[in-house]
Formats: structure tokens, sequence, C-alpha cells
């Protein structure tokens, strides 16, 4: 459509409308138009949609100036975060340490609160504390050169390295139900005895009618460089085979 055709067909509009012919005006003001208005009949310029009113009649029409950044309050989704692979596999390795980390920490967190609800309820009353020896007289304290670890078991208890010969004892070692001891050892070689029950009475008679007794079968040598470990859990990877016995226990003395 030619230019004459465009205005001959927007004045034919106008004048069926009943509406003025909506000639323009340019000022020296740019981008602004000065629109002749008669009554209250409404003037539609070319490109009305892009002008906006000033209010009554003779005002002033400018052309809508938006800005360059006049989207900026445009709702648009955040983009999605995508860990690279060497993160995923880093966040798999964490969570698969801490579960590890738990699972080492689960007996070391029931030991400590068994012994400590024992202590609560009294089983440790008057027991003397892990780590207590008592060493026979008869023992030359310069062969004292080598090391027992003991691991407590749900008992209080006392262990007792005993003369293979003799069955007199040479060393005594208390420990309380669930805890862990290191204590030094005399040389030689020694069948090993433990004493165990839960309401402690006294060193004669140690836990009265619910005194246990058993003996780990076999002689242990104890060396400078070799020394032993006790586990007196018993569970199915202990390191100890054990009996129980009738014998009364060996003094501590």
């Amino acid at each position: 459509m030619g230019i004459d055709d465009r205005d001959y067909m927007r004045d034919r509009y106008r004048k069926r409308q009943g509406l003025d012919p909506g000639a323009t005006q340019w000022n020296d003001r740019k981008a602004r138009v000065e629109l002749n208005r008669f009554g209250f009949r409404k003037s539609v310029p070319l490109g009305s949609a892009s002008w906006i009113s000033g209010g009554s009649k003779g005002s002033w029409f400018e052309a809508r100036n938006r800005g360059h950044d006049y989207q900026r309050g445009r709702w648009r989704p955040r983009p999605r975060f995508t860990p690279a692979p060497y993160w995923q596999a880093l966040g798999v390795g964490v969570a698969i340490a801490l579960v590890l980390a738990a699972w080492a920490g689960q007996g070391q967190i029931k030991r400590a609160t068994s012994s400590l609800f024992a202590s609560i309820v009294g089983t440790n009353t008057g027991f003397p504390e892990s780590g207590t020896v008592a060493v026979s007289s008869s023992v030359d304290l310069r062969t004292v050169r080598s090391h027992l670890t003991i691991q407590g078991a749900a008992d209080n208890s006392i262990v007792q390295l005993l003369d293979p010969a003799t069955a007199k004892n040479r060393l005594s070692v208390y420990v309380r139900a669930f805890e862990r001891v290191t204590v030094p050892a005399p040389l030689g070689q020694y069948r090993v005895r433990f004493i165990h029950g839960r309401e402690w009475a006294d060193s004669r008679t140690f836990f009265g009618k619910g005194t246990l007794h058993d003996e780990v079968a076999g002689v242990m040598l104890f060396t400078r460089r070799v020394g032993h470990t006790l586990d007196l859990r018993l569970g199915a990877d202990s390191n100890l085979v054990v009996r129980r016995i009738a014998a009364k226990p060996a003094s501590i003395q």
C-alpha cells in the first residue's frame, strides 16, 4: 500500500467515526507532537499505542521512554546449578567417610554410654579405677619391661598373671566395665586368669556370690618387644580361648 492510499484509508476511517482529521504539528521539542482536539473526541494518530496522554484538551503527548533497563524487574527462572563431576565424586567420598567414621565410633559410644550408666547405677561403687595394679613382692621390678593391654567387658574385672609352675599371683590389674588400659608387665611366661562380676565387695571376697573365674588357654610369653592385648568382651573376633574354672581366685596381695 502506498503512502497516499494509507492516508486516504486513515482519513476515511476517521470521517466515518466522526473524529477530527487528527492532524499533527511537530514543534521544536524532540520526540513530542501537539494534537488538535475538538471537544472530548479522541484523535487517533498513527502509532497511537506508543503515545501517552497528559490529560486535558490541548495537552502534549510524549513518546514512552522506558529506558535501557525497563526489564530489570522481569522475573526470570534461575539457572540450575550442576556440580562438576569431581565435586560429585568428592561429595560421595565425604559421605562414605562419615558413614565409616560413625560405624567405627559406634562401639566407642556404646562403651562410653555403658560405662556412664554403670557409674550412675553404682556398679563401679568401690571398685578401683582402671589401671590400678597390685604387684607381688617376689617380682623383680627391673624385669618389668613388657606391656599388657586390656579391653574391659560388661563386668568389672581383675586380670591376673600367674606363675605357671606354682600358680602364684605375680600381677593383678583392675579394669572397669568397657574401659581400656595399658600397663607395664614383667618379663616371663604366665598363665592368665581374670575374675569378674557386677557388684564389687572387697579384695578378699571380690564380687561375693556373683564372682566368676575364667582362665585363658595356654601360656603367654612376655618379652621386651612382645606384649599382649586381651579383649575380655569375648566376641566372635576375640583372640582369647577361655574356660570357666571352679578354683578359688588367687589372692591379690
